[in-house]
């Protein structure tokens, strides 16, 4: 899921700062490779909160 996400998101920023179409594979897997990690982490971390809020939510209905 991280793998996707940050592969899409990178590239689509990417693609909305111009970047040249000689170079764009290059900055783009550049950007990706930042990018996974903090998916990742955010993820990880984020998605249990989330789920728990969501619970509470629906059984509170």
């Amino acid at each position: 899921m991280s793998f996707g996400t940050a592969l899409i998101v990178s590239g689509a920023i990417t693609f909305l700062h111009n970047a040249p179409a000689a170079i764009f594979i290059e900055i783009w897997l550049s950007s990706f490779l930042t990018a996974w990690p903090i998916v990742f982490l955010s993820i990880s971390l984020i998605a249990p909160q989330i789920n728990k809020l969501i619970k509470i939510l629906v059984e509170s209905n």
